[in-house]
């Protein structure tokens, strides 16, 4: 994935683990704030991330590889796992009653967009966020 502008930037690359987990919120914090992201805007952004890499580690055979990148205008966030992916695309919030289930909601909920990708060595979970501009 390139940018209109094709400014791509790689910002972190990281094996997702379940010890790994707090310190990568550090890492993403860190790095997207970096970027220019702030605010509200970062907190949503780390949140969303933070969700997917506990998805991960909960759902998608214990690890995973994280990639967080600068694209023109924009800040994307991809976590693959090696875990039986998705049968629905757009994550649907469940019944009040149930328990869990709501990371994938909440990650499409607190940025631009998700993007996931099944495929058979896994899933892929991509969050993209707005740069502000002048941050670009």
């Amino acid at each position: 994935m390139v940018s209109a502008s094709g400014d791509e930037t790689l910002l972190l690359a990281s094996l997702i683990t379940a010890e790994r987990v707090p310190e990568l919120r550090h890492a993403v914090t860190a790095a997207a704030a970096g970027a220019g992201l702030g605010g509200e805007e970062l907190e949503d952004f780390v949140l969303a991330v933070n969700e997917l890499t506990t998805n991960a580690v909960r759902h998608g055979g214990g690890s995973g590889q994280l990639v967080m990148r600068k694209l023109g205008d924009q800040l994307t966030c991809q976590v693959s796992d090696h875990g039986p992916g998705m049968t629905e695309q757009v994550p649907a919030l469940p019944e009040p009653t149930r328990p869990g289930r709501r990371g994938l909601w909440l990650a499409q909920h607190l940025t631009a967009g998700l993007v996931l990708d099944n495929t058979p060595a896994g899933l892929t979970a991509t969050v993209t966020a707005a740069l502000p501009k002048g941050k670009a």
